[in-house]
């Protein structure tokens, strides 16, 4: 196919890369004209342009744009599509944006590949990304099946594994694994950076490894995402660092009163619960 991609991030410069391994003709749609020069060099796509117009060749496009510019997309954006041409976006928050693009276009298929990591940019890209990724499809009463089936196939055809929710559903889900642990990591970052214990900031400094790494990496990501994580998904993101609250205040007063015993059984429990999300 034909594919255009609007946006050539790390999500929409990996996704140009692997299409192309599967002998698509990708067209990439830079925001500026340094990133069009980076994307041709890093070979992103088969056609690279700041114009919009390239898109009038593609039977599919992939929004792969920042999430405030997927709820209030440009006019010049909403009127380069076809008609006739497939819609998805990769938008980690799926309500607001599914609204509007379902408004605007007849082909519109929300759609979120689980994947990404705390690197951004149009040289951030790379062919590996999605190998394996889950990628959630929110189709709705409106959506068109023969749309969602393409869109399908080419999401199987990149070796990832497909999942369908409701917007609802995807939010809800979405701010417990993936938008909670952004302002988990950031409050880590935050506790370890001893600003009035400089000798102290130097050991932890130079101590910390991957277990302090692994905890925190997506704390170090893109804050503009964090942003826009918590102004379009408030009340799920809330309700997730409500429950996370408790939680580790059951902890803190097992600490406190000493109850080594039930203690041990919580992180116990953890271990054998996490390994139903990890495999």
């Amino acid at each position: 196919m034909n594919i255009g991609i609007v946006g050539l991030g790390l999500i929409g410069g990996s996704l140009g890369l692997k299409l192309q391994s599967l002998n698509h003709t990708i067209y990439g749609i830079a925001n500026n004209e340094f990133n069009e020069k980076k994307a041709k060099e890093k070979r992103l796509a088969n056609f690279v342009s700041c114009d919009l117009s390239l898109l009038k060749e593609c039977k599919l496009i992939i929004l792969a744009l920042p999430i405030k510019d997927l709820i209030r997309p440009s006019q010049e954006l909403v009127a380069s599509i076809p008609k006739d041409t497939i819609i998805t976006d990769v938008g980690s928050v799926k309500e607001p944006i599914v609204k509007t693009w379902e408004n605007l276009h007849p082909l519109f298929i929300g759609s979120h590949p689980m994947a990404g990591t705390e690197k951004k940019g149009v040289e951030s890209g790379f062919e590996g990304l999605f190998k394996n990724a889950k990628w959630i499809i929110t189709p709705t009463q409106n959506s068109n099946l023969d749309a969602i089936k393409t869109l399908s196939r080419l999401i199987k055809s990149m070796d990832c594994e497909i999942f369908h929710a409701s917007v609802k559903e995807h939010d809800e889900a979405v701010s417990l694994i993936s938008h909670l642990p952004i302002f988990l990591a950031s409050a880590l970052i935050e506790t370890v950076h001893t600003k009035n214990n400089q000798s102290l900031l130097d050991l932890t400094q130079k101590l910390a490894a991957t277990g302090f790494a692994d905890t925190s990496r997506v704390g170090g990501g893109n804050a503009q995402l964090g942003l826009d994580l918590a102004i379009n998904n408030q009340i799920n993101v809330l309700n997730a660092i409500d429950n996370f609250k408790n939680k580790l205040n059951t902890l803190e007063s097992l600490i406190k009163r000493k109850n080594w015993a039930l203690l041990s059984k919580k992180l116990s429990e953890a271990k054998v619960i996490r390994e139903n999300f990890i495999n």
